[in-house]
């Protein structure tokens, strides 16, 4: 039987969530934070925010977004987001996805540019979801969190159905077409996922080009076009990305962990890290740990007072 989504409220572990966000395929959290605060992320997966109550400020990248009570937010992987609460309890459903898992299901991965932060005038197509359609996708994240939690014989079925609606929900509200038969597309998203799982490696342009069998300069300018990112930033930003998960969960040079992530020269590694965190790795660790320790004493405290209820 189905839980009810009071019981999934805050009810996880903040170091095994984080973990998930970086390593599960799919992940389904339902949170809430009752006093004002801001957090700075970055992971891996794809992220969706559907907001139940509350509001909030989010930067991801260079822009800000508003979200309101039946939006949708979606930050794509590897990109900052840094957030402060407008209007507290800010309440909302999390739901984070591997690129690389979207990649493998068949008609979802034609729409793989749904999965990424959307322009803010496309991010305007998902506030004020019609009431109906956005307690349709609150039943999914639903159905989506009991697949994955109790799994059975065809739970992979399952998920893959239930993601397969999310999809065309998103499609038919920010009106995108498939790129399933986009020779370009194709290349450029096989390029995108050769990144994720290799970001350790050396990533040249000459090499990739020797990979992929494409010229250095169609490389850049297709990589450019369909993701709008340049090659290089993409790359920098999985190696940062990687990098914060792993202060997350270990203690590690920063010598050590500049090698993890595929740089071979330490004062880059920190260049890089500042740039797109904004603090050094210590001082990020710091801070961060500071900031989580305390939403979850608030939201620890204000659990308690409703069950005094």
């Amino acid at each position: 039987m189905m839980k009810t989504p009071k019981s999934y409220l805050n009810n996880y572990i903040k170091e095994e969530l984080l973990a998930a966000f970086d390593s599960q395929d799919v992940c389904v959290s339902y949170s809430g934070d009752y006093q004002k605060g801001t957090l700075t992320q970055v992971h891996n997966s794809c992220e969706l925010l559907f907001v139940e109550e509350g509001g909030a400020d989010y930067q991801i990248n260079d822009k800000v977004y508003s979200v309101m009570p039946n939006t949708v937010l979606i930050i794509g992987a590897t990109d900052r987001h840094h957030f402060h609460f407008t209007k507290v309890p800010y309440v909302r459903y999390g739901l984070t996805l591997m690129p690389s898992f979207l990649q493998s299901l068949p008609i979802v991965n034609g729409y793989m540019s749904i999965f990424q932060t959307q322009s803010p005038e496309q991010h305007c197509k998902l506030s004020g979801i019609d009431s109906a359609v956005f307690q349709r996708m609150i039943k999914i994240l639903w159905e989506l969190r009991e697949e994955t939690e109790n799994k059975s014989g065809d739970s992979g079925n399952m998920v893959y159905a239930l993601l397969m609606e999310m999809t065309i929900l998103l499609k038919r509200l920010l009106q995108v077409e498939s790129q399933e038969n986009n020779s370009t597309y194709n290349s450029m998203n096989e390029i995108k996922a050769y990144i994720d799982l290799h970001y350790h490696e050396e990533l040249s342009l000459s090499k990739l080009s020797k990979q992929f069998f494409l010229q250095p300069n169609t490389i850049s300018k297709n990589f450019r076009k369909i993701w709008g990112k340049n090659i290089n930033y993409y790359i920098n930003s999985v190696r940062i990305t990687n990098a914060v998960r792993i202060l997350d969960t270990e203690n590690i040079s920063i010598t050590e962990l500049s090698e993890r992530v595929g740089y071979d020269n330490v004062n880059t590694f920190l260049r890089q890290f500042k740039e797109k965190m904004d603090v050094s790795p210590l001082q990020y660790k710091k801070r961060n740990r500071s900031l989580t320790e305390n939403r979850d004493f608030f939201a620890s405290r204000r659990e308690g007072e409703r069950k005094e209820e």
